[in-house]
């Protein structure tokens, strides 16, 4: 299952980009509620997701997600592109899925996808004329079932002067490791030093804020429109009690959540490209654009980065008992679709630069 926000620049143009992530991440979580108990692979692009769904799950899914893509509009005021489309179509132009799991703190994980089809399967959900894959709305369900989704906390400001969202793509093989080795250099400590979730920026928004009111249009279809509003107002104002107090609350510990979700974020993941968003000074910033233009016009790489001061996360709470949820993390003003569009540009001119040879 893959999902993309309809003309996310624009959107982003327009300022609602903490919107843009939202949707993304509700066609995630969308999935895998109708997935129930079961693990499965997932990622976060900022802008849209992808969900590798077992058979047996496929319908259920697709009505989920078709319910969201239905909903999209009056909810968020985003138009949602959805698709389901069978690896085995995508190994049949000699692509493929694989997966590998990259453990978190406790039992959380992120998936980590190779093989090339993720990268075609979002060029055919994207592709005009082509609707082989779409969800069609026959296959919409009635009901939306976003629990779980939520996205509370204030923008995380640069701790230390920029927050760099990164994604690159390699031209040739064995360049990840050696690109691994030099960025490693230039920060010259561990990665996740430069996670943008830290003590300090952690800091929980207004109950009136957008983001308080994207979570009760999320939970508004499952709670209806009234106790969504209630609910969310209650459990922020006795989230914001515990943490001023450092009191725990039935199953939130405050202290203990916070550290959770330093380790629960997925600001580095691999999909076939790396993609990064850290915290860091402006020197290191100029030193890796200096890198990857350098691996750039050596033909080894393509690439795309977007500049701001913060960056905005949206958690997935599964079960806090459990100690269960995962944070995505995008760079402020659009990062990854900024990146993204970065980098498609970079494409675009050395596909030039060939045909004019």
């Amino acid at each position: 299952m893959i999902s993309d926000v309809e003309d996310s620049t624009g959107a982003i143009d327009r300022g609602d980009y903490k919107s843009v992530n939202m949707v993304g991440a509700a066609s995630i979580v969308a999935v895998l509620n109708a997935c129930e108990k079961l693990s499965v692979p997932f990622m976060f692009g900022g802008d849209g997701g992808v969900v590798i769904v077992p058979p047996d799950q496929l319908k259920a899914a697709k009505a989920r997600l078709g319910a969201l893509q239905d909903n999209s509009p009056s909810l968020f005021g985003l138009t949602l592109r959805a698709a389901a489309i069978p690896v085995a179509e995508l190994r049949k132009v000699g692509r493929d899925v694989q997966v590998c799991k990259f453990k978190l703190m406790g039992e959380n994980h992120l998936a980590m996808f190779t093989g090339g089809g993720l990268e075609l399967a979002d060029q055919w959900l994207k592709a005009e004329g082509d609707d082989r894959f779409h969800l069609k709305p026959d296959e919409a369900g009635r009901s939306l079932d976003l629990e779980g989704l939520s996205c509370r906390w204030q923008p995380l400001k640069s701790l230390s002067g920029v927050m760099l969202t990164v994604i690159v793509q390699n031209s040739r093989q064995g360049t990840t490791s050696q690109l691994s080795h030099a960025i490693a250099k230039i920060l010259g400590r561990s990665i996740n030093d430069f996670a943008p979730v830290q003590n300090t920026n952690l800091k929980l928004g207004s109950v009136f804020s957008k983001s308080f009111s994207m979570e009760r249009a999320a939970l508004k279809s499952t709670k209806g429109r009234y106790m969504a509003y209630l609910w969310t107002v209650f459990t922020a104002l006795a989230q914001r009690f515990a943490d001023k107090g450092n009191k725990t609350l039935g199953h939130y510990i405050p202290e203990k959540y916070r550290n959770e979700m330093k380790a629960n974020t997925d600001f580095r993941k691999f999909d076939g490209a790396l993609r990064m968003v850290i915290d860091v000074t402006e020197t290191q910033a100029g030193a890796l654009e200096e890198l990857l233009e350098e691996g750039y016009q050596s033909g080894q790489l393509t690439y795309g980065t977007w500049r701001s001061d913060s960056a905005l996360m949206t958690c997935l709470l599964f079960d806090m008992a459990q100690s269960l949820h995962v944070h995505f993390i995008d760079g402020s003003d659009g990062g990854y679709t900024r990146a993204a569009k970065a980098m498609k540009a970079r494409i675009k001119e050395t596909a030039i630069r060939k045909g004019s040879r």
